[in-house]
């Protein structure tokens, strides 16, 4: 009788402790999934952060190249946040230039809601302007005409001395088209010959081309 009250209470102390360790079992489980719930990730909590790869990126018109990841969960989701100057594809990260020269945004999204960012820029191409060059001693207007590709036919102009500090007042722009009239005085011996820097950029596609427009003294 009392061998068998021995062995009766010793399968309830090991019973005891098999049902504490499945008390404890659930508890860790409960906290483990309740931390993967707070976090957005059903299958554990996240520690990883992702980057893309390149950061920032320039391409040329029609061009494209593959974003990637480092870091991060799968899957990923990809947008751009400017599709004007090109798209991209939401599961690949394949990047796609328009014929639009411009800046945008991409933006990565792993399965756990981590997101990274990068910078495109997709370049213009060169405008061709004639004359690329000039040398006045007369004041009064030179014409520089760009051939402009984008079809609204629509340019902005602006004009800049290439001597920093100079005190010899910039001549005046007027632009029709592709056409850029520059209306100028001759700068004095003391101001010196002046150098200046036409730019003409599409309105339409971010084309961009420069002339030069050197401008003799007086001498006086």
């Amino acid at each position: 009788m009392i061998h068998f009250s021995k062995n009766y209470l010793e399968r309830l102390k090991n019973k005891g402790k098999e049902g504490l360790l499945f008390l404890f079992l659930i508890v860790g489980i409960f906290v483990a999934c309740q931390g993967a719930l707070e976090d957005g990730n059903p299958f554990g909590p996240s520690t990883s952060a992702v980057r893309v790869i390149p950061s920032t990126v320039n391409v040329a018109k029609g061009g494209n190249l593959t974003f990637t990841t480092l870091g991060g969960t799968t899957p990923f989701a990809w947008n751009i946040a400017t599709t004007g100057v090109g798209n991209i594809v939401a599961d690949t990260g394949v990047f796609t230039a328009t014929q639009i020269a411009g800046t945008a945004t991409v933006t990565v999204t792993d399965a756990v809601g981590d997101t990274a960012t990068a910078s495109v820029t997709v370049l213009p191409n060169n405008l061709v302007i004639v004359p690329g060059s000039s040398t006045q001693n007369t004041a009064g207007d030179e014409i520089f005409t760009a051939t402009l590709t984008g079809p609204s036919g629509l340019a902005t102009a602006s004009i800049a001395n290439d001597t920093t500090g100079s005190t010899f007042t910039l001549p005046t722009l007027a632009v029709a088209a592709g056409v850029v009239t520059v209306t100028f005085t001759l700068p004095n011996g003391t101001q010196g010959d002046q150098t200046l820097t036409v730019t003409i950029t599409d309105s339409e596609n971010g084309d961009v081309g420069t002339a030069k427009l050197t401008i003799l003294n007086d001498g006086t």
